[in-house]
This record gives C-alpha cells, sequence and structure tokens, in this order.
C-alpha cells in the first residue's frame, strides 16, 4: 500500500526496498555491502483469501501479481551521490462476497504503475547513508483516466552503520503531496549477526532469514500488501484503500547462479477496506472498514544483481 510503502523507503535507505527475501549473508570482510545483494529484477504472485467484514455480511478476496526491476545499476551524479530508478508494476484483483447494496464495490480490476527514484549517498569511508525517495505513480481501474488517478510520495531518510555488522536508520515521508498529503516518521534496521543469519526491518517490513546452506534459505516475513487506486463511481471519482499485512514463512531456493525460486504463506492480520472520496473522506466505514484476520499464499521468482 502506498503509505507503508513510503514509511518503508523512508525508514532506511531505497536499496533494501528490493529485497523480497532475506538475502545472502555476506562475508564479515565485506560488511553491509548492499549492492551485492540486491534483486535486479523480480515477479511474484500472491493470494490472499478468507477476509470477512466486520460490519456487514461477506468478504472480500485479493490475488495479486508484481513485476519489477531496476533500470541501470547506480549513476553517479555529484557530491558522491547516487542515482537509482525501479520500475514497479502491480495488479490486484479485488473479489468481494455478500456485502451491502448500494455500496459501488465490485470485482475490481486494480492497476499500479510506480517510477521509484533515489538519489543517495553511500560510501566506505563514511558510517552515514543519506539520501531522498520520489515516486510518481498511476493508480487506477483504468476504465478512464484522470488526474485523480495520479499520486506523487516523497521521503527523506538517513542511516548510520554502527558496526560492519549492524546499521539504524530513520526518515519521513509524504504520501500523495498532490492531493489529500499525509506525513508519517519511520525507522528502521539492518542486522547481520552471523554468516547465516540476517534482519531486516524498514517501515513496516520485517524479515529474519537463516541460510543452512548456499542454496536455501527460510525466512519469516512481515510485510503490508495493499493500495490505494482511484475508480471512477456513478457518484464520481472515487479511491479504494486496501490494506494488509502478511505474517508468515518463506523458503527460497537457488535454481542458477542468481536466480532463485521463493515460495511460503501465512496469515494476514490488520485488514481495511475502505472507499474514500478524493480528500480522504471515508464514505461507507460503517459497512466496510475491518475485516478478519485470513490467509495468504505467494510464489516469487528474483534475479539477483548485477
Amino acid at each position: 500500500m502506498k503509505k507503508l510503502i513510503t514509511l518503508t523507503v523512508a525508514a532506511l535507505h531505497p536499496l533494501l526496498l528490493s529485497a523480497n527475501e532475506p538475502d545472502p549473508v555476506l562475508p564479515p570482510s565485506e560488511g553491509l555491502d548492499f549492492m551485492s545483494a540486491l534483486n535486479a529484477a523480480q515477479v511474484r504472485a500472491i493470494g490472499s483469501f478468507g477476509m470477512d467484514f466486520d460490519n456487514s455480511v461477506g468478504g472480500i478476496d485479493d490475488t495479486t501479481f508484481e513485476a519489477g526491476s531496476f533500470l541501470s545499476k547506480p549513476i553517479d551524479l555529484f557530491a558522491g551521490y547516487d542515482f537509482l530508478a525501479y520500475f514497479n508494476y502491480e495488479a490486484h484483483f479485488l473479489r468481494p462476497d455478500g456485502t451491502l447494496p448500494g455500496i459501488p464495490l465490485q470485482d475490481e480490476d486494480l492497476h499500479e504503475i510506480d517510477l521509484s527514484m533515489f538519489i543517495y549517498k553511500m560510501t566506505q569511508d563514511s558510517p552515514w547513508i543519506t539520501g531522498a525517495w520520489i515516486n510518481p505513480s498511476l493508480a487506477t481501474d483504468f476504465d478512464s483516466v484522470s488526474g485523480d488517478d495520479f499520486f506523487l510520495d516523497v521521503a527523506g531518510f538517513a542511516g548510520y552503520r554502527f558496526s560492519e555488522t549492524f546499521l539504524f536508520g530513520a526518515g519521513v515521508g509524504a504520501l500523495n503531496v498532490t492531493g489529500d498529503t499525509a506525513v508519517y516518521p519511520g525507522f528502521g534496521f539492518v542486522w547481520n549477526p552471523c554468516d547465516e543469519i540476517l534482519a531486516v526491518l524498514y517501515g513496516a517490513n520485517f524479515r529474519v532469514g537463516w541460510e543452512p546452506v548456499s542454496s536455501w534459505r527460510l525466512g519469516f516475513e512481515v510485510r503490508p500488501n495493499g493500495g490505494i487506486w482511484n475508480i471512477d463511481t456513478a457518484a464520481g471519482s472515487r479511491n479504494i484503500d486496501f490494506t494488509s499485512f502478511r505474517v508468515g514463512l518463506t523458503s527460497s531456493h537457488r535454481l542458477t547462479d542468481r536466480l532463485w525460486f521463493s515460495y511460503g504463506g501465512g496469515v494476514t492480520t490488520g485488514n481495511t477496506l475502505n472507499i474514500t472520496n478524493t480528500r480522504g473522506s471515508n464514505l461507507y466505514q460503517n459497512q466496510l472498514d475491518d475485516l478478519d484476520s485470513g490467509y495468504y499464499g505467494f510464489l516469487a521468482l528474483d534475479l539477483k544483481a548485477w
């Protein structure tokens, strides 16, 4: 979702955004060398089911497809700062069941296209990491496209490497700066206590991974899912705001030198769904809003970088 992804980026530095599973643990001599552990590209399919409305009959299922890739290696800019661009596409197929009549929520095919741009400074001779992030996006059902379908988020962040194995960062992000703007702080860390274990917290994402052998990783994840999309209804322009958190176990297997196959599953929690106007006011909170916990599963292919 847009809010939680912004917190994620603001909390630490941009390189962690692309990592789907706990990344390979690096040799102690390299320290926290993030560039060797990135995913250059990824594809992922996620199914979230069994989420029933607390305030009305029925529930909703969400099937998601994601694909993303860095557009190049880091580009040198000035004064030690580098530039990275990351393209991401998501399709969410929301399928409600049994919601109350009069609510403009049907089978929704929702799409989001993001171009995340990062400017950051991370050098070996300084423990500090600083930077900024800007993310223009199109989030729509594609029935028609207007200015309401475009969103812009920004963030600034700083991090400090306390040791070869621990980094802490914090930042602030502003969501939808061209519309119903909201500002949120965030923080995160990377902890690499030994060669086999890596723990990462950034914003609303937490992952810890154990690599018993070089071709297999086991992990635990807490990560957000959802988004905000603009749709056209008989009553005018409306936003669908869907929030969910996935809590579960993962397993990753090396297929080739750089290609990994991952799968996993667990439960969804903190689920909410609202329909708002473009100013952010909830229109059907008494009928929709909170959803019960459900369950999810995913499959993914990750191409490790460069």
